[in-house]
């Protein structure tokens, strides 16, 4: 009975730490979506995460997760572009052909 309750107690932690992991992920992606937007004088409107899941970049292994965000370049269009994040690293970020303000 001890080693039932010791190995389900890992087991939650182990779903904490996920947890944990993909919220300090979400945050890194909006920090790098709002820079983004700031350096190329965008409007950032939202981010969603898309999906994720375990990858190999390089030699790096971990969390691969792909991010949406919104902007808008004149304040009358919205647009939508691609964040990738291993782990807490930015790999891509992506983003349509946009109309610039006049």
């Amino acid at each position: 009975m001890v080693l039932a309750d010791a190995l389900l107690l890992l087991i939650l932690l182990f779903i904490a730490l996920l947890f944990w992991q993909g919220r300090r992920q979400a945050e890194s992606a909006r920090v790098h979506a709002q820079r983004y937007c700031q350096q190329h004088q965008l409007q950032f409107l939202d981010i969603a995460w898309q999906g994720g899941k375990l990858a190999r970049h390089g030699r790096h292994i971990g969390w691969l997760s792909r991010y949406q965000f919104a902007f808008s370049s004149d304040r009358e269009h919205r647009y939508e572009g691609e964040i990738q994040m291993l782990n807490l690293r930015l790999l891509k970020v992506d983003t349509p052909v946009y109309r610039l303000p006049e």
